[in-house]
């Protein structure tokens, strides 16, 4: 009897310490404080309670959406709509018209979600956690490499010996020519200001970006080319991709830390609930008019999740 009590004792200990237990308290008191505050409606079916802060906010709302107040028929119609509906939705429920509704089902699940979103309240993290958070995702907070340079347009269809007519170009402009005065007429921006690579890839393609972020600044080489022909190009600036310091992007690491971390408290709540389930996915009659064995019966620790 004694290690009986011992060890429930210390099953309580361990329920009490979970977070799940503190995020379903808390959950329960809202609930309670929910139907403190609704009035007696939940104990009498047929009885429905328009409080005074209700009536209020439908006066508020109609301020806002009307830049006036309502008129005493106005509100009066404002409130015998709530009235229908609530009179709709307990009816409606009574019938049992909200289970196995898909739409109802993700209504509540997103409600759930965001209230455990509320309470999953996580410790402002200082600069060593940002920092390391940072280290470990170093992609999501990657900056682009950058380019300014000019570029010289070579149709194709007007060259018919690309290489020979660029070679012959890329002279004169090293001579000093002006590129304007070079070249074949295009849509496309004579030049262009600190373009991140992505950018440069959108006008020209990934290849062209490719090799246009090596290029050492100051001189007119090519041909490189785009999906539209060749490209005699002049890197006047550049700047590598690197990965700022913490100081220069605290605010968007400490953003994406925060809803990893809240996500990461939702995950473990909704596996601590699903441990407390059996899941068994039964199988579509076969042709005989037998469902056969199920597909799947288990919980969490069964299956490995």
């Amino acid at each position: 009897y004694r290690q009986m009590k011992s060890t429930l004792m210390k099953r309580l200990i361990s329920l009490v310490r979970e977070p799940l237990v503190h995020f379903l308290l808390i959950g329960a008191g809202l609930f309670l404080l929910f139907n403190v505050t609704s009035g007696p409606a939940g104990d009498q079916p047929d009885r429905i309670v328009v409080t005074s802060g209700q009536v209020k906010e439908m006066e508020a709302k109609f301020t806002r959406t009307w830049m006036r107040p309502p008129t005493k028929e106005e509100l009066a119609g404002l409130i015998e709509t709530y009235v229908r509906d609530e009179i709709y939705y307990r009816e409606a429920v009574a019938m049992g018209l909200d289970r196995n509704d898909p739409t109802i089902r993700q209504r509540m699940r997103l409600k759930l979600e965001f209230l455990l979103e509320d309470l999953s309240t996580v410790a402002e993290p200082g600069d060593d956690v940002l920092t390391a958070y940072l280290q470990e995702h170093p992609d999501k907070f990657q900056m682009e490499a950058r380019a300014s340079f000019r570029q010289v347009y070579l149709n194709p269809t007007k060259r018919q010996n690309m290489e020979a007519d660029a070679t012959h170009m890329l002279a004169r402009l090293k001579r000093g020519a002006a590129p304007e005065s070079v070249g074949d007429s295009t849509l496309m921006q004579g030049e262009y200001r600190m373009a991140t690579r992505s950018d440069i890839a959108g006008q020209f393609g990934e290849p062209f970006a490719r090799q246009l972020v090596t290029l050492a600044p100051g001189t007119w080489t090519g041909p490189l080319y785009s999906g539209l022909g060749g490209h005699l190009v002049k890197v006047t600036e550049r700047e590598e991709g690197r990965l700022p310091e913490l100081a220069e992007i605290r605010d968007q690491v400490e953003r994406e830390y925060l809803a990893q971390r809240r996500q990461e408290l939702k995950d473990t709540t909704y596996q601590k609930l699903r441990a407390g389930y059996e899941v068994v996915v039964e199988p579509p009659a076969s042709a005989e008019g037998r469902s056969g064995e199920a597909i799947a019966a288990s919980r969490p620790e069964e299956s490995g999740q």
